[in-house]
């Protein structure tokens, strides 16, 4: 009898492990794995090729046309080049206020400089910073009218053209005569019509073609006939800071 429930003890042994056999733990089949690693090789090539597609680059040049997300450039060779500005873009530059700049404040016929990612492809770079050079105005000529109320000269030019200029309370006003041989404080109350100046300033950012004084240099005498051209209309400034009188310095 001992025998025969030994007999059965083994048999329920080796039923159990050959049920436990019959079902091993499932394991990743070898095409599996291989879709994986091809799907991760597609990506890696998919990255290398973007990567090679697109490169740091740095150019300078004129500006040519300007929109909010544009600009047109024409390089240093000459070829023309679009750099597209979207909302990581930054300005560098500050307006001669001390403001800082933006993609409104440049204009056609402005350097710029440029920073980005260049597209091989599309030929187009992404700017990332962009310097904008404020490059001054310079004009000489002759005054043609004063306005003492607003603080504004027209400039005759010996081309014919007549250039408004408006003082400010930090325009350097100086005057040089033969006799004195050097440069000696002068202001806006001392000018006269017929004299000649040479203007450096800055274009007006409200007032077209209108140049914001920065140093005026009278040559009073140099005074050139009073047969000036007709001048035009003056434009006042409509800009937020107040026109005072001039300081001399």
């Amino acid at each position: 009898m001992k025998k025969i429930i030994f007999l059965f003890g083994i048999l329920y042994f080796v039923l159990n492990v050959n049920s436990y056999a019959a079902s091993p733990t499932p394991t990743p089949t070898k095409p599996a794995i291989e879709q994986q690693i091809d799907d991760l090789k597609d990506r890696i090539a998919s990255r290398v090729a973007q990567l090679k597609l697109v490169e740091k680059r740095g150019i300078m040049g004129t500006v040519t046309d300007v929109s909010d997300t544009q600009l047109t450039l024409k390089d240093v060779k000459g070829d023309t080049r679009f750099v597209d500005v979207d909302e990581l873009t930054k300005f560098i530059g500050t307006t001669k206020s001390g403001e800082a700049l933006g993609i409104s404040d440049i204009k056609k016929g402005q350097d710029v400089g440029v920073m980005g990612l260049y597209n091989k492809q599309s030929r187009r770079i992404l700017a990332r910073v962009i310097e904008i050079k404020v490059n001054p105005k310079m004009l000489g000529g002759s005054i043609a009218t004063i306005d003492s109320d607003n603080f504004i000269i027209h400039v005759a030019t010996d081309n014919g053209d007549q250039v408004q200029v408006e003082f400010e309370t930090t325009t350097k006003t100086v005057s040089f005569t033969k006799s004195g041989g050097k440069l000696v404080r002068s202001g806006f109350s001392k000018l006269l019509v017929g004299e000649s100046v040479f203007v450096v300033g800055f274009l007006d950012k409200t007032v077209k073609d209108q140049v914001d004084a920065d140093k005026v240099i009278v040559l009073p005498d140099f005074v050139k006939a009073p047969s000036l051209p007709s001048s035009p209309p003056i434009v006042p400034s409509t800009g937020s800071g107040k026109k005072l009188t001039p300081i001399t310095r």
